[in-house]
């Protein structure tokens, strides 16, 4: 395969990070005063959590900032809030007056700001399980979105302590953090139960948490695993990328006929459109002794133009039409193939067509010109095919010289002896011949 597998991870996209709003903010206050007085155990062996509720004077103020902050009015707002610090209030107003300091210096971009509020938050004692949860998501995310992954591991384990069942876009954010700390097999299971849970739930897993697992995958020098995700990618996410890809992966597990397969199956959908796509289809093609059909890609993606009429793939086509015996298309294309390169491997490979036909005097031409070539490297095969043309031509002094030049080569010595042998006996034949007569 041409495709080279390495293509596979150019870049990591983001994957599950959601801007870090703060999630808890001054609505939710009230319900979060009655999850205080009837926290129940998430977990085994953890205590009952009570904290102290949210009187409507604070929430107020609080309220007040927050509109403040939304009509972009940040520095009343956090005024609001710095005159609200000097009034008396219990640890969870406290709590809760930092988690608006962090909703005001979010939407500031005020991100390091952002974090230390957040952190005052959850270094408040007593105060509601579901506002450290979701400070400690925010914190987990916030750490992401300034690419601070060590940091942002640390809070995220904490909220994991925490929830009884985490969903898989928390499984896909930690998976993402190791992922970015380069500790690909640390990131592969949380990968595994976010796409087991949503196939456990009748969903498809999400495109961008499949990339994920890819990724890792490829990351971990799984191939055959890599395979396996390339697959669900292609079949829920119709698109060339991921067959080409799963064509590369069977390439590099040495699997050829899947690798068509897969190329055949992207190209029945309509998906391979660029020429580097079509291109490898075709060689894939040949690879399998399909040659026809090969022929016929490059032929239609040069009609199309999705395929560039250059020497490169003109010679492939060529090829094509000449491993299929269509010698007429192959004389045809592998001319123009010569003409636009003046290579000699292009003047050879019409040399072998033309011999293939006994047209003589053509052949010699074209293996003339292909031993011109000072970057030809296939001059021993070039100088037997040559001595085959001249003893064709009844030219046994030439043929004899040509089949001396391919001796010289050690690839080529044994045969080049055995024609010399036979050229050798031939001219004994033809003197002994001509004096009997």
């Amino acid at each position: 395969m041409k495709f080279p597998v390495a293509t596979l991870v150019t870049t990591l996209l983001v994957v599950g990070v959601t801007t870090a709003v703060p999630s808890h903010t001054v609505q939710a206050a009230q319900s979060a005063n009655g999850q205080a007085e009837q926290q129940v155990e998430k977990k085994k062996k953890r205590r009952v959590k009570r904290s102290q509720t949210l009187r409507p004077k604070i929430y107020k103020k609080l309220e007040q900032a927050r509109v403040l902050a939304d009509e972009k009015k940040y520095d009343e707002a956090l005024a609001t809030l710095t005159a609200l610090e000097k009034r008396k209030r219990n640890s969870y107003e406290k709590a809760m007056t930092h988690n608006m300091y962090a909703y005001v210096y979010f939407n500031q971009e005020r991100f390091d700001d952002a974090i230390k509020a957040y952190q005052n938050v959850v270094s408040t004692k007593n105060i509601p399980e579901s506002l450290q949860q979701s400070t400690l998501y925010s914190l987990a995310k916030l750490h992401l979105m300034q690419e601070n992954y060590q940091a942002s591991l640390k809070p995220l384990n904490e909220w994991f302590g925490l929830v009884e069942k985490p969903g898989g876009e928390a499984h896909i954010l930690r998976a993402q953090i190791y992922f970015q700390l380069e500790q690909y097999k640390k990131a592969l299971p949380d990968v595994k139960v976010a796409i087991a849970d949503e196939k456990q739930k009748g969903k498809k897993p999400r495109e961008n948490w499949l990339m994920l697992e890819r990724a890792v995958y490829y990351q971990n020098k799984d191939f055959k695993s890599l395979a396996r995700c390339l697959q669900d990618l292609a079949t829920l996410y119709p698109k060339a990328q991921y067959w080409v890809q799963l064509a590369a992966v069977y390439s590099e597990l040495n699997m050829p006929l899947k690798e068509l397969s897969a190329l055949e199956a992207a190209h029945e959908q309509g998906l391979l459109t660029k020429e580097s796509e079509l291109v490898n289809l075709a060689q894939a093609l040949l690879g399998q002794e399909v040659p026809y059909k090969a022929a016929k890609i490059m032929a239609d993606g040069m009609k199309s133009k999705q395929i560039e009429v250059n020497a490169r793939n003109l010679s492939l086509l060529g090829d094509a039409w000449m491993i299929a015996k269509e010698y007429d298309n192959a004389i045809k294309i592998m001319t123009k193939a010569a003409e636009l390169s003046g290579e000699g491997n292009d003047f050879y490979k019409l040399a072998q067509i033309h011999t293939e036909r006994q047209e003589w005097n053509l052949a010699l031409a074209n293996v003339d010109s292909a031993l011109k070539d000072q970057s030809f490297k296939k001059t021993a095969d070039a100088q037997i095919l040559r001595g085959l043309v001249l003893f064709n031509l009844n030219n046994l002094a030439d043929a004899q010289g040509a089949f001396e030049a391919a001796a010289e080569f050690k690839s080529s010595e044994k045969m080049a002896a055995q024609w010399l042998a036979y050229i050798e006996g031939e001219r004994k034949r033809r003197e002994y011949m001509a004096g009997t007569l």
